[in-house]
């Protein structure tokens, strides 16, 4: 599997505790980053809404989905390995994807 923007990847969640630690995480990085064949900058992908979280809506899809009403959270920010990758899970357009980068972009501003 060799994720490209816009995908949607299963991988380990460092920010989850016990047996289950797996979650989607939307592929944000460009072919820009340094190591963009075996790592990767993604987002969590969640079933809970927050106040800046961006709604997954069925029309965000270009193939794939999640089986729940899901939302990324543009502040949750993972860098997985390609080994750590379990799954390809879909792919999301690319103007989804920019729109969630936007939102990244007002955290570091």
């Amino acid at each position: 599997m060799q994720p490209k923007r816009g995908d949607v990847v299963r991988s380990s969640d460092p920010f989850k505790l016990g047996e289950d630690r797996q979650r989607p995480w939307l592929i944000v990085n460009n072919s820009s980053h340094p190591f963009d064949d075996e790592q990767f900058l993604g987002v969590a992908i969640s079933t809970k809404e927050y106040d800046d979280s961006v709604a997954l809506s069925s029309d965000a899809w270009e193939v794939g989905g999640v089986p729940r009403d899901s939302y990324v959270s543009p502040w949750a920010v993972h860098s997985p390995r390609i080994e750590d990758l379990v799954a390809w899970q879909g792919r999301v357009t690319d103007e989804f994807t920019g729109a969630v980068v936007g939102e990244i972009e007002t955290y570091l501003r």
